[in-house]
């Protein structure tokens, strides 16, 4: 299975004996679109006779009896996919994109993460006081979501009262409103710091990112080794086969083994660059993210508040978990198990940033057959990175901003040490669309990547979107994923929700940080 169907094959309709179903697929990660395709190719009849096969470093251990099998799996804190919670909204500025979050979420609130994953807060979305296309954009695409649906969807704010899904903020002293109690200080401080004109979405919300892919996994699993089987291993490199075409025939892992499949499906994320060439196609950048201690009492106040989301700045805040999730990084573990222990800090808010982030320029051979070029792009660095002293002070000062802190009072959340910090790579492209297509160079290769920070909310419904690609039928979503025109430096413009400088090193930002110690 080298390329699609013809869009021009009337035999539209596929079956089991289908011969252009590949006999086995090897899928080469596991973050949301690796286990959103699983599924979807396990739940279509098409590959009910296809051998699929998941490899990545922390797959489900195969070696072990079938009722622990996920009971061995951990997820890579360090992937994008990763976390105690990730923002589920329908708030976009491309309609297209608008609607498909909009069916996924249907699926969230059904309870497609499991239970307890996923919380609808409302969002908050904001600019400064010249306002923001994207915003606007944003805001009338789910005013016309929220109409057309019919439904008056509550948020976990419970608030009783009658209001309007959508709701438009001008002033900054009414983004601070909508922010509730927990914010309180920083409405009578008036700064226009959070914002100056946006909207409230009382039906978007966040979701428990890790439990949502250990349910995605525990549903793969269910399937049976006679459908899914799994492989522990990192892939070094790509293998192909002999012949005048170039074709992929399987992978590499890091102790020399060889997997082959009919097929193979990359998605790596952030990673997939160490693999190919795809300098001018996708980058990996780093976003800051710290976790803030709280009391139980704290945490149930602010888990009336909704997500804030600024997208000037791309600084945001998301409410604690319920049941206390800690962070999923094991920068300062130790920090919050000893605060923990002693029964003053159970929760914790997270703030973080959705902006252009911090390049990190990796130089490496390719691990192409037949050259030794060396190349450089922006690749993940090594896990427990620390953030760049600009980063750490830039959070900060969002954390002094949402909560002032009072000189009378003792232990104010402004002044208390971050209890873990990370640098969360997003996979970025340069127009912000994913990269999900047939690789045009190497046969039997296909990519699914590109999430540019905004795709774990679509794990319900993207996987369906990827197999339709995959059989030539993939429509307007095909369009959009494709394959582009290499593009320099000055390309990367993203979809329009990303704030801050372009184009930060983080090498650089760093030894500007030591510089000034």
């Amino acid at each position: 299975m080298s390329r699609p169907p013809s869009s021009n094959d009337t035999n539209s309709q596929r079956h089991d004996s289908d011969p252009r179903a590949p006999s086995s697929i090897l899928v080469v990660g596991a973050g949301a679109f690796s286990l959103s395709t699983i599924l979807a190719l396990l739940s279509s009849p098409t590959y009910a006779h296809t051998k699929i096969v998941l490899v990545a470093p922390e797959a489900p251990d195969t070696g072990r009896a079938e009722d622990d099998n996920v009971a061995s799996y951990a997820p890579n804190p360090h992937t994008a996919s990763v976390d105690s919670s990730r923002i589920i909204r329908p708030d976009y500025a491309n309609p297209a994109y608008a609607k498909l979050a909009a069916e996924g979420q249907e699926l969230w609130r059904q309870g497609y993460g499991g239970e307890d994953v996923y919380h609808e807060s409302g969002l908050v979305v904001v600019a400064g006081e010249t306002g923001n296309l994207y915003v606007e954009a944003a805001c009338q695409n789910v005013e016309n979501i929220c109409e057309s649906s019919g439904q008056k969807h509550i948020s976990e704010v419970g608030d009783p009262r009658k209001r309007r899904d959508v709701e438009r903020l001008s002033t900054s002293q009414e983004i601070r409103a909508v922010m509730g109690p927990s914010c309180e200080a920083s409405r009578q401080a008036k700064s226009t710091s959070l914002g100056s004109t946006g909207y409230i979405n009382h039906t978007s919300g966040w979701a428990n990112s890790e439990g949502a892919i250990r349910t995605s996994m525990r549903r793969i699993t269910s399937f049976g080794p006679s459908r899914i089987t799994f492989k522990r291993a990192k892939v070094t490199q790509l293998l192909f086969s002999d012949g005048s075409t170039p074709s992929v025939s399987g992978v590499v892992l890091d102790d020399k083994s060889v997997l082959e499949a009919d097929l193979i499906i990359l998605a790596t994320g952030a990673w997939t660059g160490a693999l190919l060439d795809l300098r001018g196609h996708v980058q990996a950048t780093a976003q800051e993210v710290a976790y803030v201690p709280l009391t139980s009492a704290e945490a149930k106040e602010m888990g009336k508040m909704p997500v804030l989301l600024n997208l000037d700045t791309g600084y945001f805040v998301i409410p604690p978990a319920k049941n206390g999730a800690s962070p999923s990084t094991t920068s300062t573990a130790a920090e919050v198990k000893e605060a923990d222990e002693e029964g003053v800090y159970t929760h914790h808010l997270k703030l973080a940033r959705h902006a252009h982030g911090y390049l990190n320029p990796t130089t490496f051979t390719l691990p192409l057959p037949g050259t030794k070029e060396k190349i450089t792009t922006s690749l993940p660095s090594p896990a427990g990175h620390p953030l760049p002293p600009s980063a750490h002070h830039a959070l900060r000062g969002f954390l002094h901003a949402l909560f002032p802190p009072n000189p009378s009072a003792p232990d104010p959340i402004a002044k208390r040490p971050f209890t873990a910090t990370r640098l969360c790579y997003y996979t970025d492209t340069p127009t912000g669309d994913f990269l999900i297509c047939y690789h045009p160079q190497y046969s039997n290769l296909f990519l699914a990547t590109g999430g540019s920070g905004h795709g774990f909310k679509f794990l319900p419904v993207l996987g369906e979107k990827v197999v339709e690609i995959l059989q030539g039928k993939g429509g307007e979503w095909a369009e959009l994923w494709r394959w582009r025109s290499k593009v320099g430096d000055e390309g990367w413009k993203g979809e329009g929700s990303r704030g801050g400088e372009r184009g930060l090193s983080l090498e650089s930002a760093m030894r500007e940080g030591a510089s000034k110690l």
